[in-house]
């Protein structure tokens, strides 16, 4: 029998997925994953989102947003690696949890919470990743300034959230763990 976990931590992760999500599928993947078709000509569906991902990129020149599969060679090989865990796994895990926890309106069960502790650590570690190669980055491209203001307001919410997430799921399931263990235990004990 699945026990759900259910607590006001779950409304918190929806949160953070109904906001990842809309990043990840319009901002992140916009040139990876949709044609060209959707997102150049002014009249298209996806056009503004594409400016706005555009503005970003003149704003800030953000190495990592500027990857697509046609610069992918100008670029650090891992990018495009990232990007293919954000559409393979990060994504359909967001529908998955967004249909679990917002839709069903069910709490997480054991399984449940050792994909999203999965997914923080991914999430956390490939931000990182980014976080730390912001150090070397070209100072005559990037200054100091600029790559605070990335670090900051850009990186680090997807690097602290999914940490303190991580901590958030493996914490529920170390609980589990430790009950079954007690249970364990007492069935021991009663032989």
């Amino acid at each position: 029998m699945t026990v759900y976990n259910d607590t006001w931590r779950n409304s918190v992760w929806l949160s953070w997925f109904y906001i990842q999500f809309p990043i990840t599928v319009l901002i992140d993947l916009l040139e990876t994953i949709y044609p060209s078709s959707l997102y150049l000509p002014e009249s298209s569906p996806l056009h503004a989102v594409w400016q706005v991902k555009q503005w970003y990129i003149q704003t800030y020149n953000d190495p990592i947003l500027k990857w697509t599969a046609a610069t992918g060679p100008q670029h650090s090989s891992w990018i495009g690696l990232f990007m293919h865990l954000e559409f393979f796994f990060l994504v359909p895990v967001m529908m998955y949890a967004m249909y679990r926890m917002g839709i069903q309106q069910r709490g997480t069960s054991g399984a449940d919470e050792l994909l999203y502790f999965v997914y923080a650590l991914e999430v956390a570690f490939t931000t990182g990743v980014i976080f730390y190669d912001s150090f070397f980055w070209d100072p005559a491209v990037y200054s100091d300034n600029l790559k605070w203001t990335l670090r900051v307001q850009f990186y680090a919410p997807f690097l602290f959230v999914p940490i303190l997430g991580a901590i958030d799921m493996g914490s529920r399931i170390l609980q589990r763990i430790r009950n079954a263990d007690r249970i364990v235990e007492a069935a021991k004990k009663q032989k």
